[in-house]
């Protein structure tokens, strides 16, 4: 059964809970019609890769977000890795990943911190989403998730 859009003049085109069907039904495939057909929907153009860059082939690993107008953000390369912070002094740090020495999650409520011992400690904060994925990640790249180094 198709939730279209009551017509104008029908009883129930009065009715407020009237399910938003401006792209179709997600449910009926001919809602979305054929490629080149004149009466296919918006949604059925929608590729989200579209809406970001193509990712760098040597990328492992990434997860980044915004809270409260606070970006932090984790890549995972081969060779290195990189940490976006409003504690890195320039923003962000670059360093190789045979510099890694120890990592580690500092728990939080809504949010974690990754920090990493390498040249120096870096640190970002990350949505808990994110947690089990990031330390799969890591764990993966660096070995089990330890104490800094001298603690």
């Amino acid at each position: 059964m198709s939730r279209r859009v009551p017509a104008v003049d029908s009883p129930e085109a009065s009715t407020s809970d009237a399910p938003d069907t401006a792209f179709g039904d997600f449910n009926v495939a001919s809602d979305f019609g054929q490629i080149g057909d004149a009466a296919r929907t918006p949604a059925a153009d929608l590729f989200f890769g579209d809406f970001a860059p193509p990712l760098d082939p040597d990328l492992v690993f990434e997860c980044s977000a915004s809270m409260n107008g606070e970006h932090g953000a984790v890549a995972l390369y081969e060779d290195r890795v990189i940490v976006e912070s409003p504690d890195e002094p320039e923003g962000e740090a670059v360093f190789s990943s045979d510099t890694v020495r120890a990592w580690w999650l500092v728990e939080g409520e809504a949010f974690f911190a990754l920090v990493v011992e390498a040249d120096v400690l870096h640190r970002t904060r990350l949505p808990s989403g994110f947690k089990a994925v990031l330390a799969a990640a890591f764990t993966k790249a660096f070995g089990a998730a330890s104490t800094p180094t001298g603690a």
